[in-house]
């Protein structure tokens, strides 16, 4: 990998890095969609790694560094970053993209991932490495591996948006909200070689937050706005299952419960976080600070104009509903 990526200081900060795939799911529903018009420019180039032949995909906000060697796949790569990243600025819209490539590293196998993570990043190596599906996300570049096609732009779409809010917002919002908004991405359908989404949609999440339900595994809103994924990365695969679908299932009620009434909240919290004028928020940018899990009840109700708990019985309600709500899906299994 390029020699800009060195050994990384201890991270004592993990809230927003870790995706852990419990199964992705994409739709044959043909439900309204965006995306963009038209196709960016994207540049494959031949490349090395230990040796070895990789690839490096150049897009106008990217670079790919890659061992996979498909050059149709990583092309899709390409086009999938540039079209999230046109998804993501339209939920933080005020949010204006740096003026240098954000990068990325996907690796052909898990043994190639595991041995840059033991190399990239410290002490703090033996956490990523729990991670048996999916991805995580180091100050402003992400790592994953092949899962397939689909896995694998599941993972990218979530993992780009840690990516995008660590470049980005100066101020940080609540983990488990940054997880949620990042599982808004994951359901990728194309049209023809662009790439499309719907925030409403995400079967894999539902699945999984039905289990929550049917299992009495939901967690008041209290308890989980103040969590983060490196608390549940050594938990059961239902509960993992469960944090993320409840954090998916908040970023979804944010922008669309009740018509929407709570999206012009959400989208003054992240162009607030980008600003770095967010309430009750940590600085982004200052090094090797714990996020105050304290912040997240008072940021919760400023931008949101009610107590906490009334925001709570309309959450649960919902993810109540959400979780009933009928569910056309076909699953991936990354292979």
């Amino acid at each position: 990998m390029p020699n800009a990526i060195r050994q990384l200081p201890k991270l004592k900060w993990l809230a927003p890095v870790l995706f852990l795939l419990v199964g992705c799911a994409h739709s044959s529903n043909p439900s309204v969609r965006t995306g963009p018009g038209s196709l960016a420019a994207v540049r494959v180039e031949d490349w090395s790694y230990a040796g070895e032949p990789a690839k490096r995909v150049v897009t106008p906000h990217y670079v790919v560094y890659a061992t996979v060697t498909n050059d149709d796949f990583l092309e899709s790569v390409g086009q999938l970053m540039e079209g999230a990243l046109a998804e993501y600025m339209r939920l933080a819209p005020d949010t204006a993209p740096t003026d240098h490539p954000m990068e990325c590293y996907l690796f052909a196998t898990r043994p190639q991932w595991a041995q840059f993570t033991k190399d990239k990043t410290g002490d703090d190596a033996s956490i990523y490495l729990q991670i048996n599906r999916g991805g995580y996300t180091v100050r402003d570049w992400y790592v994953a591996y092949f899962l397939g096609d689909v896995g694998t732009f599941c993972v990218a779409a979530h993992e780009g948006f840690h990516q995008f809010a660590a470049r980005h917002f100066k101020s940080r919002i609540p983990p488990f909200l940054e997880e949620g908004i990042a599982c808004l991405f994951e359901d990728v359908t194309w049209d023809g070689r662009l790439p499309r989404w719907d925030l409403s949609v995400n079967y894999g999440r539902q699945a999984a937050l039905k289990k929550a339900v049917d299992n009495g595994l939901l967690l008041p809103l209290g308890d989980l706005a103040t969590m983060h994924a490196g608390q549940i990365i050594a938990k059961s695969s239902d509960q993992i299952g469960g944090f993320y679908a409840q954090c998916w299932g908040f970023a979804r009620f944010l922008w669309e419960y009740r018509d929407g009434v709570y999206r012009p909240a959400l989208q003054k919290m992240l162009s607030d976080a980008a600003a770095g004028t967010l309430y009750a928020a940590t600085p982004h940018a200052v090094a090797n600070v714990l996020w105050n899990p304290r912040s997240a009840k008072p940021l919760l109700e400023h931008y949101l104009h009610a107590d906490l708990s009334v925001i709570d019985r309309q959450y649960q309600a919902y993810l109540i509903d959400l979780s009933h709500s009928r569910a056309d899906v076909q699953h991936d299994d990354g292979g």
